[in-house]
């Protein structure tokens, strides 16, 4: 099978389960078996390597600015993101936060969604002209708001293929 064919096989089956009514048990595992061989395609792509036992779809990054709350000790930062996960998300700030700061988050969803909220960690900071690059990892995120995040990535992803 073509890679285009299956892409398009995929982005039709994702639709459906976006959509409801709930798949049929085989045609759910054909679906989440198909989210993980996607998955990994973008992070091979991505140049990303995943360790044993990781989900590629936990872990695939899309470039995408979605506005992002953050509630810090010194007062609350309203930004986009340079790039989301269902494990974390990157954002530029002038200065990055104390390493032990775990500041709430709100991300907002594209469309009606609700947002996801939780808990955000520093894991990285690299200084660009004058800013700072700063990831954070995803804690305390509800299981259905971790699927509805990881629904929405999939769905950034499909529509930037054509």
């Amino acid at each position: 099978m073509s890679a285009n064919l299956w892409v398009e096989q995929f982005r039709a089956l994702h639709a459906r389960a976006r959509k409801g009514p709930p798949l049929a048990e085989d045609e759910r595992k054909r679906y989440v078996a198909a989210r993980e061989q996607f998955a990994r395609a973008l992070t091979a792509a991505q140049g990303m390597s995943l360790a044993p036992g990781l989900s590629a779809r936990r872990t695939f990054r899309i470039a995408q600015g979605l506005q992002v709350d953050l509630s810090f000790a010194l007062g609350p930062l309203r930004t986009l993101t340079l790039d989301v996960s269902v494990g974390g998300f990157s954002v530029m700030m002038h200065k990055p936060p104390a390493d032990s700061e775990e500041p709430e988050f709100t991300l907002r969803l594209p469309g009606n969604q609700e947002p996801v909220k939780g808990r955000a960690k520093m894991v990285s900071s690299q200084r660009k002209l004058g800013t700072h690059r700063v990831s954070f990892s995803i804690h305390g995120l509800a299981e259905k708001d971790m699927d509805r995040l990881e629904m929405s990535l999939f769905d950034m992803a499909l529509e930037r293929i054509k």
